[in-house]
């Protein structure tokens, strides 16, 4: 896919055609004082929607979704920054894993940091449920990740444990024996990671989380 890399005062020139916009954050990325924008734009091919014969909805949107980070300057124009077509925003349903509900949460900006939260619960087939949350900041003219919070929570037991990663200091925060049903007594246990080369936005794909979560 090809997208439009020059300045133009519609930021809806950059939706590629027969995409629709999803969902959208505000904020100043770059630090330069003036709101940049963040689409998350999906294919509309009707194609894309197939029949389940499986458990899970009778339909499956397997549209693409992709990210497109869009800076603007003082005249209005925006500028495509990055990009990701990599699946890291996935379709809103899978075909392999049918019974997955929509695992995009959504997408802010916060003190210059860009946030993208993902939420994993079955509506069959299994009684876990977790969630992630990706803080990108825009450095060394990428958009690096610098933090990762993520939460596993069992429906059944009410277990539940929490990783926190800060990639900028390489610590890492693990909290267990937390219980969403009875009163628990957790255990936080701090160490450090090793990490040469922060993860870029536009390098990020689905299983993404499955290394963050390795350190």
């Amino acid at each position: 896919m090809s997208y439009v890399s020059w300045s133009q005062k519609s930021f809806f020139e950059y939706v590629p055609k027969n995409w629709k916009i999803v969902s959208t954050a505000k904020g100043d990325l770059n630090k330069d004082g003036i709101e940049d924008l963040v689409l998350i734009v999906k294919d509309n091919d009707a194609s894309n929607r197939i029949k389940n014969e499986s458990l899970g909805p009778g339909i499956l949107d397997v549209n693409s979704r992709n990210l497109l980070i869009l800076f603007k300057d003082k005249s209005g124009n925006y500028t495509l920054a990055d990009s990701n077509s990599n699946g890291f925003i996935p379709s809103e349903n899978l075909a392999e894993d049918p019974c997955l509900e929509d695992p995009f949460n959504g997408v802010s900006i916060v003190k210059n940091i860009l946030i993208l939260d993902f939420n994993y619960w079955y509506s069959c087939g299994s009684s876990s449920s977790s969630s992630i949350t990706y803080k990108f900041r825009y450095q060394n003219n990428n958009f690096e990740l610098i933090g990762a919070d993520y939460s596993s929570y069992s429906r059944f037991t009410g277990d539940q444990w929490n990783t926190s990663i800060n990639f900028s200091i390489k610590k890492k925060e693990v909290t267990t024996g937390l219980n969403e049903f009875h009163e628990s007594n957790p255990v936080t246990t701090k160490s450090s990671i090793e990490i040469s080369e922060l993860f870029k936005l536009k390098d990020c794909y689905f299983d993404t989380y499955s290394e963050v979560l390795s350190f």
